[in-house]
């Protein structure tokens, strides 16, 4: 796309991506305990986005002006968030994963003993 349809897609984007760090950050009890969950939130993200035409077909049941407003607001918006921000739950946990920071273990001998 060119002119301003492309710039409003990466406005949209940024704005999003934007939300779902400041959402990351603020709360740190909503993110998945475990890297197989934080994978299930990926997938079934997909799952959702996926779903986004059969949403659409159900907002078009409203007036013209309404339909495109509720599809945006209710549908695409929200899981295209959830898209993003389970994304940086994934990074996040392969981040800590490869992290050389030392989680425990067998405790090391001090040194001079």
């Amino acid at each position: 796309m060119t002119g301003w349809m492309g710039e409003l897609e990466a406005a949209t984007f940024l704005g999003l991506g934007a939300v779902a760090i400041w959402f990351h950050v603020r709360y740190p009890r909503l993110r998945p305990r475990t890297l197989v969950r934080a994978m299930v939130h990926v997938g079934l993200s997909f799952a959702l986005f996926d779903l986004a035409p059969a949403g659409l077909h159900v907002c078009l049941l409203l007036p013209p002006p309404a339909s495109v407003a509720a599809f945006v607001a209710v549908v695409l918006l929200p899981t295209l968030f959830y898209v993003l921000v389970s994304w940086l739950w994934l990074i996040a946990w392969l981040h800590d994963l490869g992290s050389s920071t030392p989680r425990g273990g067998h405790p090391a001998p001090a040194p001079g003993r």
